[in-house]
């Protein structure tokens, strides 16, 4: 393989990486969506407050 095909490989490896991220993004708007019209005495909110509670708290025991 030349280093020019090597190159364009390469690139396009990227460009397909990267866009992939931007298109996942654009085609979860309805997902996001539904998280933003959460409310307080949503079931969800609870849920997602103790799993990023005891995140928080794994954290810190892994950095001590």
């Amino acid at each position: 393989m030349s280093a020019y095909a090597y190159g364009a490989v390469l690139l396009l490896a990227y460009s397909v990486g990267h866009c992939s991220v931007i298109v996942a993004t654009g085609m979860s708007t309805e997902l996001v969506q539904r998280f933003l019209n959460w409310n307080e005495q949503s079931k969800g909110v609870a849920v997602l407050k103790v799993i990023c509670g005891a995140l928080v708290i794994l954290g810190g025991i892994w950095l001590i």
